[in-house]
């Protein structure tokens, strides 16, 4: 491994997993690398979770720059978690902030810079992350993802730095790490293009806060891709005529860069890509899988970027064999990736998903129920509101019908009505650009409502603007009576004579 090591005077700080693991005991405040589901700790993570199961008392403030499931699969299994920002990214650790076990601090992506840099988590007593190797001057060469990193490096005190032989060391050519300045000497960025590059390959680090270096060959490898069905083919198809609509009248022929998640909706969503007449697309994203990976091999994709790159085994061999690939994909770190200046320049066309969307367009993303967390909010919301174009897809029910995705007020609001421009469902599409509220309501309701709910909501519209009136209809009784309705009955449909 000392050839991955090129400042030698590191040599010294090789150890083993269970050395490095020592380093943390109970009640650390621990930041981790990851992002995207990309590019985390893995053997020292093992270690911990050996702990525990020994008997060990040891649970920790866990920090990371974004979603990372392995590191809360493996460690809220054994309860080995006491507090985790930003994202929750996984039902095990769900069930346990729900239940008040652990403290969640939930934060969009786009704020953890100027958040670490503050101080406002504390004290990080260790960091723990993923490399393809040191620098001469002791430089990090990330993975599969770069992320928030560099801000979780220099905010802890100690550093240990897992160097993983099983990644690919092409990904080192990917890598584009640009750290702007901090406010108020904050600069504009100089970035106008999806592929272009700005920064360097390599993560700057203190190597006199590296504590300990260690060899891993453990592969990356997500979780089975979550297929697409008849349902978000069809959200897709009526997608894809309003975009062919707004291609010739307002895109002058080309789509702008794409922000798009994960999931089933997303999934179809890339496959209607590939089958579709769109070319040169390019791609702006949080995190991407195998399905934009996908449109990049066979030349759908002409660029893109991105902060995580999910491995899998077709990922890794595009990786391996594609030719010139840095020159059409760019792993770039968290303060680019969710950049409300870059985001808001290229015009992104930004394609979230969400749990609930009200009559006006106002979106729950991260809550059953307005209380039970689902996931964390990520960076759609920070999407949403810098996009040219943002859209919302979403089935239009859920549990066999017995739930109606859109809903006369959401229970938990994560993206702003104001920063929704088009709802999409299985039955089409709400263009809301332009409309005042009411018009708003009466759009969603008509395009994109499904069967005895659209009665009802346009019920609850009438009788929200009889008993209140005004520029924004509400009427909240009967509005959360929807979701006693669900409690009580099991379902959102009123009871029919």
């Amino acid at each position: 491994m000392k050839e991955r090591i090129l400042k030698t005077s590191l040599h010294g700080r090789i150890t083993s997993a269970e050395q490095a693991s020592a380093l943390i005991y109970d009640g650390m405040t621990v930041a981790m690398s990851g992002y995207a589901m990309a590019g985390y700790p893995k053997a020292v993570v093992q270690d911990l979770v050996r702990r525990k199961k020994s008997g060990e008392t040891l649970r920790i403030n866990l920090i990371t720059g974004a979603n990372v499931p392995y590191l809360d699969e493996l460690l809220g299994a054994e309860q080995s978690i006491s507090r985790r920002t930003p994202m929750c990214a996984s039902r095990t650790l769900a069930e346990q902030i729900n239940q008040g076990s652990v403290s969640y601090v939930e934060q969009q992506m786009n704020k953890m810079p100027r958040l670490l840099r503050s101080g406002s988590f504390g004290k990080i007593d260790i960091a723990v992350v993923e490399a393809l190797g040191l620098g001469e001057n002791g430089e990090l060469i990330p993975t599969t993802s770069s992320g928030m990193t560099y801000h979780l490096m220099q905010a802890a005190e100690k550093i240990i730095i897992e160097i993983n032989t099983a990644q690919p060391e092409s990904l080192a050519d990917l890598h584009d790490i640009f750290i702007p300045s901090a406010p108020p000497h904050a600069q504009p960025i100089p970035l106008v293009q999806t592929s272009q590059r700005i920064g360097n390959l390599y993560i700057p680090v203190d190597p006199n806060k590296i504590v300990a270096i260690i060899e891993t060959d453990i592969p990356e490898r997500s979780a089975a891709q979550t297929q697409g069905t008849s349902e978000t083919d069809l959200i897709a198809r009526h997608l894809f005529d309003f975009l062919e609509l707004e291609l010739a009248t307002h895109f002058a022929g080309t789509l702008p860069p794409i922000q798009l998640g994960f999931g089933s909706i997303a999934n179809s969503v890339a496959s209607a890509f590939r089958h579709s007449n769109f070319r040169d697309l390019e791609f702006f994203c949080g995190g991407i899988g195998e399905p934009i990976i996908e449109l990049l091999s066979c030349g759908k994709a002409l660029a893109v970027s991105t902060g995580g790159l999910e491995m899998t085994e077709r990922v890794e061999q595009v990786i391996k064999q594609t030719a010139g690939l840095s020159n059409r994909l760019v792993i770039r770190n968290g303060d680019m990736t969710n950049n409300a200046e870059l985001i808001g320049r290229l015009g992104v066309l930004a394609l979230n998903t969400g749990i609930e969307v009200d009559i006006y367009g106002n979106v729950n993303s991260s809550h059953i129920n307005g209380n039970r967390i689902l996931n964390g909010i990520g960076g759609g919301a920070n999407f949403a509101q810098n996009a040219g174009l943002s859209v919302i897809l979403i089935p239009s029910t859920s549990k066999a019908g017995k739930i109606s995705t859109i809903v006369p007020l959401v229970s938990h609001q994560d993206i702003c009505e104001h920063d929704v421009d088009v709802l999409v469902t299985e039955h089409g599409v709400a263009d809301l650009r332009g409309l005042d509220d009411t018009e708003r309501a009466n759009a969603i309701i008509a395009h994109c409502t499904s069967g005895g709910y659209q009665e009802q909501l346009s019920a609850y519209l009438s009788q929200a603007r009889k008993a209140g009136g005004g520029h924004h209809p509400q009427a909240p009784e009967a509005a959360f009576a929807w979701y006693r309705r669900l409690k009580e009955n099991g379902t959102m449909l009123e009871d029919r004579p």
